[in-house]
């Protein structure tokens, strides 16, 4: 058989001839070193978006769209991400697939013809696997040594990854009677690892970190995540580091004056980013907040607009409109520095409506705030208490079968006009949701439009978002009872696709994209870098 060796995981593979492939005759698998177009993949496209995905240039959308966000603060802070990553390895054959297995590990999915991204899981170090492919003529099993990160590109289409030992087991659940997911990519973190998961949940691209958190991509061929949220609020060396797949450069954004916490990273369409940070403030009087009294150590919330050079535009602080007594609702307690903090907001997210105002989510308000971004004051204010320091008209929640949402993420503006969000559904009896909520600024009151429904109240984080084909998908943030890092759902409120992690894993957020956002052979080529 015909086995490839490795020399080291940057080496030059090594082509050793042991026999003729079973079932192979003069025109079996030919194995070599990783050529100029293997990470192409010639025809590497998968079915469901053959238009979309044939013939992409690789990095021509990371150009223009992308310049934004590779300028991004600090120059300095730009640096080549290339990493001594092992050579993929091309079998080359004649005729059709029409099999692949893979043993002694399977290949995750099952071969089709139609599908061209495939995992085996590895372990550390060399891992032995023999591929059996079948094409009009018969079989042949090709022996080989591969590593982990590494990739076997069959017949120059079909990508087989060698998936790290220590990446979480994966669990797809498929719903056929409720249709199947529109093709596109979704955006995870777990653990050390930021990824893209295919619509069969295998991870086409990663990345990793130390402790990785909001993973999106927020322009074409870029992906951007805090590879590092190791502390509270970003009181550690925290940045958001932007990938740019096609030069395989990092360029990081950082907020000004204090921490740049890992929340939230939005781009605005003049190219500038809003990013929240939490600013110390000391000797402040919360009596009449629980048990806090004089003196306390609170931590604030601020919004800042910062440009591509790294200049602080425009900035926003909570407390100068939000009251830390009699709006928080479910104030935490930290250590940093050694000093015990009273976080009494907890911005989670900001989103960002076509006049330029804003959308503030503040979990430990249990509430979502509008606010003018010119005059600063806040407009309304959803949920929480009926008190606001700004006197902003007060949005009652009426006729909602969980009550009301609570330490809630993701609050985000659809084009309806209503607000969509997850309810972690903490602070209360009930499970977790996404849901969407209608406003009627007439009556001063919010209806629920649309929810769906967890199995267990989530502890922190998650996401929900409504997308174009009218799809939902929601991430269930930190839940001990559900392992589940994405829900797909379809308009008649129906679960299309479930995708967990074991594990138990938490993703901060799940966030799709359409495949055109990122090409597929760029993610291929920079796994792991």
């Amino acid at each position: 058989m015909w086995r490839l060796l490795l020399c080291s995981a940057s080496s030059v593979l090594l082509l050793a001839c042991t026999g003729t492939p079973t079932g192979a005759g003069p025109a079996g698998p030919r194995t070599g070193g990783e050529g100029g177009a293997s990470d192409a993949g010639a025809g590497s496209t998968l079915a469901a978006d053959a238009t979309a995905q044939s013939g992409s240039s690789l990095g021509n959308e990371a150009g223009a769209d992308g310049a934004a966000s590779d300028a991004a603060t600090a120059e300095s802070g730009s640096s080549s991400d290339a990493a001594a990553r092992p050579a993929n390895i091309p079998v080359e054959l004649e005729g059709a697939v029409t099999s692949i297995l893979g043993s002694p590990e399977p290949l995750t999915p099952a071969f089709s013809s139609t599908v061209y991204d495939y995992y085996v899981r590895c372990s550390w170090g060399t891992n032995a696997i023999t591929l059996t492919v079948a094409t009009a003529s018969g079989s042949s099993a090709v022996a080989l040594d591969v590593v982990e990160d590494q990739a076997v590109i069959v017949d120059g289409q079909y990508w087989i990854r060698c998936l790290p030992h220590d990446f979480p087991a994966i669990t797809v659940t498929t719903h056929p009677d409720a249709g199947a997911p529109t093709p596109g990519w979704y955006l995870v973190n777990s653990g050390v690892y930021a990824t893209a998961l295919d619509t069969n949940g295998t991870p086409v691209w990663y990345s990793r970190g130390n402790s990785v958190i909001d993973v999106d991509a927020l322009t074409p061929n870029t992906i951007s995540f805090m590879p590092n949220a190791t502390a509270p609020f970003g009181y550690g060396s925290t940045e958001f580091a932007i990938h740019s797949l096609a030069t395989g450069t990092v360029a990081t954004i950082t907020t000004v004056g204090s921490p740049t916490d890992d929340h939230d990273l939005r781009l605005l369409p003049n190219g500038d980013y809003l990013l929240l940070t939490y600013p110390l403030e000391s000797g402040v009087d919360l009596t009449g907040l629980q048990t806090f009294g004089e003196g306390e150590t609170m931590a604030d919330c601020e919004i800042q607009e910062v440009d591509p050079t790294g200049r602080l535009v425009w900035s926003w602080r909570a407390s100068d409109h939000i009251d830390p007594v009699r709006e928080s609702m479910a104030p935490g307690t930290d250590t940093i520095l050694g000093q015990s903090i009273v976080d009494v907001y907890h911005c989670n997210a900001i989103d960002v409506d076509s006049s330029g105002n804003l959308l503030l989510s503040a979990r430990h308000a249990d509430a979502i705030f509008y606010i003018d971004r010119t005059a600063g004051h806040i407009v309304w204010k959803l949920g929480g208490s009926d008190y606001s320091k700004d006197g902003a008209d007060y949005l009652q929640i009426v006729d909602d079968p969980e009550t009301s949402f609570s330490l809630q993420h993701d609050a985000r503006f659809l084009p309806n006009g209503d607000i969509s969000l997850f309810d972690d559904h903490g602070a209360g009896s009930g499970v977790a949701r996404g849901v969407e909520y209608a406003l009627d600024h007439e009556k001063d009151v919010a209806t629920v439009a649309w929810q769906f429904l967890g199995i267990a109240a989530s502890a922190a984080e998650g996401s929900c978002r409504r997308y174009a084909d009218g799809e939902t998908v929601i991430g269930w943030g930190y839940n001990t009872t559900d392992s589940r890092v994405v829900t797909e759902v379809n308009t008649a409120g129906e679960e299309e696709l479930d995708i967990a992690f074991t594990p138990n894993t938490a993703s901060y957020r799940a966030i799709k994209v359409p495949l055109s956002q990122l090409d597929v052979n760029l993610l291929r080529s920079t796994v792991a870098q």
